[in-house]
């Protein structure tokens, strides 16, 4: 085994590309629309690598990886009773929000994108990792086929396998000198070798990434990754046959130790999920013109006054009138009327259960408890407050007209998945995971107050969107300041 820090290169290992290199070339060519470090990564981590971040570099990225092999990896491996993880990103399973992002480029790399919820923490889009624990602080760490941009995070870089193209004259002569040897389909070309690589190692458990118990449906948040469907049957098959029924036998599902190694964070991670502002930027209203511009125009999401029965798609188009507000990202704005410097009471007396409720989830959410065990605990603390739980973002006009309606949606960002989840939402997986130290939770909550001054049935609504979470031993810590008040807008 490589010393630490140190990179086992096999000849022919210069032919592999660097793919980061590669996405940053794209990057440049495609000017401002790929700020990220990586297509998709912003999207899929909850916009923790917003351009505007001054952390969200391929350096904190690489740094981050290093960090997770050296310090989370040995953990949940040995927490699972793991010898060895193989992981199989396949190089055409790549999702739809990445290939959006490169139609129009006139770019032939389709197969630079993928689904798989580690393809940034791994630093790869198509590839077959090995990690072995071999005793001592540190898991062996094997590139066995394929290409990742940080090789010096990988203690083993095999080069890349001369079969992964079918059209070159490799296959060809390799078929011609070996005809014994041929796999039954070229799938099998992928794990060559790999049976000798595993029979040395002698792994007694050997976790492999696909789903067994958890659904993969992430639920409202669709453009989110899948957890951990990364082999297909053809995949296993074959696999199978390459390592021989002996270790084949010892193959088990890495869907719950993926889960922790998402879910566990290290420093770097949580500098970068707290350094993005763009959700919590003050836009500038000023050219709002009353009566013309409209919600949609004004780059909105909805309005915070509503009555029951709100649609919101039905108010996109409606002019903004002085008195109106609403939200745009975190932030809710008010329209001054004539001789208003500020919002008016009722308003700022709806902001301050904003901020109570706020202050309740940030007290009562602490790590070593499941999401429902948490969610249960909150539903109390906020009712004994006087506040009434309502399990969907819908005001239900049947409640005490005189209690402010609270519904949940607490969930992991920052990682690609949503689970842990305090909420009723999602599948029961989601709410069923253990809440971790450290955990990167988004603070989604909605708020419905009723107003008496807005007439019956109409109420203050608030959206907190994902204010920057981190869950600690003392409760809810924010990783950036969040929202701290209705911001005026003078027409």
């Amino acid at each position: 085994m490589a010393p630490s820090g140190a990179s086992t290169r096999f000849p022919g290992a210069e032919r592999s590309i660097s793919l980061l290199a590669l996405l940053l070339c794209i990057s440049a060519n495609a000017g401002a629309q790929y700020p990220e470090a990586m297509p998709g990564i912003n999207d899929a981590y909850y916009s923790a690598f917003d351009s505007d971040n001054p952390y969200a570099t391929a350096e904190m990225l690489d740094h981050i990886r290093r960090e997770k092999f050296d310090l989370i990896l040995p953990q949940v491996m040995r927490d699972h009773g793991v010898d060895m993880w193989i992981h199989v990103i396949r190089p055409w399973t790549w999702s739809g929000t990445e290939q959006r992002q490169l139609e129009g480029l006139g770019l032939n790399y389709s197969n630079i994108d993928s689904a798989d919820p580690l393809r940034y923490e791994f630093g790869t889009n198509a590839a077959v990792l090995v990690f072995t624990d071999r005793g001592g602080d540190r898991i062996e760490r094997t590139v066995f086929e394929g290409e990742v941009e940080d090789v010096g995070a990988y203690d083993i870089v095999r080069p890349q396998s001369p079969f992964i193209n079918q059209e070159n004259y490799e296959i060809m002569d390799y078929v011609k000198a070996n005809p014994d040897r041929v796999p039954d389909t070229e799938i099998g070309y992928r794990f060559m070798g790999l049976g000798a690589f595993v029979a040395e190692r002698d792994p007694q458990r050997i976790a492999l990434n696909y789903a067994e118990e958890l659904s993969l449906a992430e639920g409202s948040e669709t453009f989110t990754l899948s957890l951990t469907d990364g082999v297909s049957y053809a995949d296993h098959l074959q696999l199978s046959k390459e390592l021989g029924p002996e270790y084949a036998d010892r193959l088990v599902s890495a869907e719950y130790m993926i889960l922790d190694y998402l879910n566990n964070s290290v420093m770097a991670e949580i500098v970068v999920y707290g350094g993005s502002g763009r959700p919590r930027e003050i836009r500038d209203l000023g050219s709002i013109v009353p009566g013309v511009t409209t919600l949609s125009d004004a780059g909105a999401g909805w309005f915070v006054t509503r009555e029951a029965g709100h649609v919101e798609e039905e108010m996109m188009d409606a002019p903004l009138q002085p008195g109106d507000a609403f939200q745009i990202g975190q932030i809710p704005y008010y329209l001054l009327r004539e001789g208003e410097t500020e919002p008016p009471p009722e308003y700022r007396r709806s902001w301050e259960h904003v901020v109570r409720v706020r202050e309740i989830l940030a007290e009562n959410i602490v790590p070593g408890r499941t999401g429902w065990e948490t969610l249960e605990i909150v539903v109390r603390e906020l009712e004994d407050a006087g506040y009434a739980y309502i399990d969907r973002d819908l005001f239900d006009p049947t409640l005490d007209p005189g209690r402010t309606q609270v519904h949940l949606d607490l969930h992991a960002i920052g990682k690609g998945i949503l689970a842990p989840r305090v909420s009723p939402m999602g599948s029961r997986w989601h709410f069923n995971t253990t809440i971790p130290m450290h955990q990167t939770l988004g603070i989604e909550y909605m708020v419905h107050s009723p107003v008496p001054e807005f007439g019956e049935g109409r109420h203050f609504y608030y959206c907190s969107l994902h204010e920057r979470g981190v869950v600690t031993e003392r409760g809810v810590q924010f990783a950036a300041p969040p929202v701290s008040g209705i911001h005026s807008v003078r027409p």
